[in-house]
């Protein structure tokens, strides 16, 4: 049986920890690197569903794309995740903005996903690309799908042709750097999750379109990179079932039907 530090070995070689951005907390966040690996459960989230799933699977290394543990001083909730983890004796391992940024990472699966072409790295993880022209309304449609997210919306006028665009996933529509780089190097629009009214206000009067995004559908297929780096112990791993987007669409027929009552 290969050993943690054997599955780390080679994630790192892909996605090395070396390219993870400076507030990141990506890496074994926590177990121990020695021990034999029983079983591995592939996820994006680190949650009390995908930790008891571990478990109940015979899995004792979890590989997520988020870590549990973030920012400077760890929450009551992240606490919590490491003692469950710990209880379980379950191994928790993250490939987080090392994934996002490295070549054949998550930015650049999910930009060949949507269809953009000629891609290249804009500074940190962000990636710029062109795209089919075709208008914003049908772009965010075609997103739609091919994320399988029924919760996109978009900035802009739906009928702007767009032909180029600047992806993030993720988090990366909060990101200002974003949305000034898009403005001064003629990129028509800005894919990426979690945009703010700040954001929206200001790629508005810019002239830039925004395809909204959700965080965890942009980034599920992260399951798919590991699957991919980790086929020689293919035997030994199983995708999280548990691990499922926390949001959900409200049918717009059904708003509008409530809306009328008031």
């Amino acid at each position: 049986m290969p050993k943690v530090v054997d599955i780390i070995k080679i994630i790192e070689r892909n996605a090395p920890l070396s390219s993870a951005l400076d507030f990141d907390n990506a890496g074994l966040n926590f177990g121990d690197e020695q021990a034999e690996v029983t079983g591995i459960l592939l996820a994006e989230n680190v949650t009390y569903s995908t930790i008891d799933e571990c478990a109940e699977s015979g899995c004792n290394l979890l590989i997520t794309h988020h870590p549990c543990l973030f920012g400077e001083e760890p929450d009551e909730y992240m606490k919590s995740l490491v003692e469950r983890a710990r209880r379980k004796r379950i191994n928790l391992y993250s490939c987080h903005t090392n994934l996002d940024c490295c070549d054949s990472g998550l930015n650049d699966t999910v930009a060949n996903l949507i269809g953009m072409t000629n891609i290249s790295k804009i500074d940190g993880c962000a990636r710029r690309g062109d795209i089919r022209p075709v208008k914003l309304k049908e772009l965010a449609a075609d997103v739609a799908v091919k994320l399988k997210d029924d919760c996109v919306k978009y900035v802009g006028d739906a009928e702007k042709i767009i032909a180029s665009a600047a992806l993030c996933t993720g988090a990366g529509a909060r990101d200002e750097e974003l949305v000034e780089y898009a403005k001064n190097n003629g990129v028509d629009c800005i894919i990426g999750g979690e945009s703010k009214l700040s954001i929206a206000l200001t790629a508005m009067d810019y002239g830039l379109s925004i395809i909204d995004v959700g965080h965890y559908t942009s980034e599920i297929i992260c399951t798919d990179i590991f699957l991919s780096w980790l086929k020689e112990y293919s035997y030994l791993i199983k995708v999280a079932q548990s691990d499922i987007d926390p949001y959900k669409s409200i049918n717009k027929s059904l708003v509008t039907r409530q809306r009328s009552k008031i």
